[in-house]
């Protein structure tokens, strides 16, 4: 029954999920705006700033199984409080860090530390809101944990420019800890009343034969690459490569790259508002997804192709692929419709592999990418980033051919059969 009651619980789950996802963004994408210090300060090469960036996503994706198999075990509510420990403590190394060791330590420990907290809101979301509002919520989430995205473009860059960019760090990990704490006090895995279609309780070796049931689902290596074309291409530009294009190429100092960004940011906030609603009134997933990512292939085919983009049009482009890359949600949502709630946890981390680990895989081969083009006194030529940005179409192309051969996931038809449906919130 959808009572007054149960609608404060769900709103209060909302908030404080929300306070450790904005952490969870700001960690992802800091590195855009603090990559020339890293370089600067710590003689970092373009690969090496790849694959330290791209570190935080290996871990994260490395957690995901085992991750899965625990939610649908113990929940949210003991499983994350512990993880996010490991975040905090990242944090502080990273901002404290005297070498890329240390810099890569404090960064993989971040990725695992925040690795269950978008999963685990996948999790309460498919027992609290019914399927056809899946990704409504999915995109009010992301869209709150924008504001994690936004701090880590333009007010990063001040804090850069001021007292220095570890202090940004320091703070980051004691708001993570602080959302730990509220996440144990509030946060309830499943409404009153719940009861979800499973047997008993599953033991170690019922749990690994989840996962193998969850590898095997008909179209989700496919639904799986889509996703690593999505969020994956996006952050490779937002969280690492977009500021020193518009430092290195268009002549922008340090706090208007991050202005530039801040824009890309709040783009991908937009996005994810209007695609959530924007699914149930077409009542279809697919198609949506390919109108999104024929947008972002575009922009990035013609920031690839054009020999001398003029800034204004340049900075179009990337507000552009930020809006558009928004379709995440949507692909989120057709692999969520894919999986029974019993399979509910170990299905969505499947979804996080191809997710949040694709910039493993992206921002160490896009860094290989500008390494390969030699740079004059710390400034990498037009050329280099032409050829990731087509790197990044590519990408984008090789998944949407494949991906168009998929029968439709409409928001109207819920998810796999044997999901119980619950009330439907406003």
């Amino acid at each position: 029954m959808n009572t007054p009651h149960r609608q404060r619980q769900f709103a209060t789950i909302i908030c404080v999920i929300a306070v450790a996802y904005v952490m969870s963004q700001f960690y992802r994408t800091s590195n855009g705006v603090i990559v020339k210090d890293l370089s600067w300060e710590f003689g970092l090469s373009a690969e090496a700033l790849g694959v330290l960036t791209g570190a935080f996503f290996i871990s994260f994706a490395v957690a995901q199984i085992p991750l899965g198999m625990l939610f649908d075990r113990f929940g949210v509510r003991r499983t994350l409080p512990i993880l996010l420990t490991a975040a905090v403590i990242g944090a502080v190394l990273y901002g404290a860090a005297g070498g890329f060791a240390t810099l890569l330590a404090g960064r993989l420990m971040m990725g695992v530390g925040v690795s269950g907290v978008l999963v685990g809101a996948l999790f309460l979301f498919g027992r609290w809101v019914p399927a056809d509002q899946y990704a409504t919520w999915l995109g009010r989430m992301i869209a709150l944990g924008g504001i994690g995205v936004l701090l880590s473009t333009s007010p990063l860059g001040l804090i850069a420019g001021t007292i220095g960019w570890r202090y940004a760090f320091f703070g980051a990990g004691a708001i993570t800890a602080l959302g730990a704490l509220l996440i144990y006090l509030l946060v309830r895995d499943a409404p009153p009343g719940y009861v979800a279609r499973t047997s008993a309780p599953e033991g170690l070796k019922e749990s690994v034969k989840g996962v193998a049931e969850v590898v095997r689902t008909k179209h989700l290596p496919s639904v799986m690459f889509m996703a690593f074309a999505s969020y994956p291409v996006l952050t490779s530009v937002l969280g690492l490569w977009g500021g020193p294009y518009m430092i290195d190429v268009h002549g922008l100092e340090t706090i208007s790259s991050s202005n530039v960004l801040l824009l890309m940011a709040v783009a991908l906030i937009a996005g994810n508002i209007v695609f959530g609603p924007l699914e149930r009134i077409l009542d279809t997933r697919k198609w949506l997804v390919v109108g999104c990512s024929l947008m972002v292939l575009v922009s990035f085919a013609i920031l690839a192709l054009v020999p001398e983009m003029p800034t204004a049009a340049a900075i179009a482009l990337v507000g552009l692929i930020g809006f558009f890359s928004a379709y995440n949600i949507v692909i989120t949502g057709h692999g969520r419709s894919l999986f029974p709630d019993r399979l509910a946890g170990r299905g969505m981390a499947m979804m996080a592999i191809a997710l949040m680990g694709g910039p493993a895989v992206m921002q160490p081969a896009t860094g290989l990418i500008m390494g390969a083009f030699p740079d004059v006194e710390g400034v990498a030529p037009n050329e280099a980033y032409r050829a990731m940005f087509g790197f990044l179409a590519g990408v984008v192309l090789l998944a949407l051919l494949n991906y168009l051969r998929l029968p439709d996931a409409r928001p109207s038809e819920g998810f796999a059969e044997d999901l119980q449906s619950p009330t439907p919130l406003p």
